[in-house]
């Protein structure tokens, strides 16, 4: 698992040596409309293919994510391999998304090396965010 803390003025890193990769999207401060939208365009850039978000207000997280998937592939000629699976998680605790990440989390045609755990918060998390994962 990569842990990548973003907040609403971080640049957002190049993370396209994990590609493709499984994504949990871990909420925990809103960020404006605008910024969300950047970051749902930077994550399926970067490769991301399986995205599971949890959190506060995430819910609204899936529309500009599908919409970031479609503005790079017309979904007539989207191949399997292109489709951007999004899975919301209201209401569950982050060990369970994590344990969702590595035991169910599967995409028939692509093949995924890292879990990437990208939190959007101003407080660094990094040590829990292991320990959970470590023990989902």
């Amino acid at each position: 698992m990569k842990y990548i803390q973003i907040n609403e003025h971080s640049d957002l890193p190049n993370v396209e040596e994990f590609a493709p990769f499984k994504a949990v999207l871990a909420i925990e401060e809103a960020v404006n409309e605008a910024r969300l939208t950047e970051i749902a365009n930077w994550l399926v850039e970067m490769g991301g293919k399986y995205v599971m978000v949890c959190g506060e207000n995430c819910k609204s997280w899936e529309a500009p994510i599908r919409q970031a998937n479609l503005d790079r592939v017309d979904l007539e000629h989207m191949k399997p391999e292109e489709f951007v699976m999004i899975t919301i998680h209201e209401n569950e605790k982050l060990r369970h998304v994590f344990w969702h990440a590595q035991k169910q989390a599967y995409h028939s045609h692509v093949k995924f090396g890292e879990v990437l755990t990208i939190h959007i918060g101003s407080k660094n998390r990094s040590v829990e965010y292991f320990s959970i994962f470590d023990k989902a």
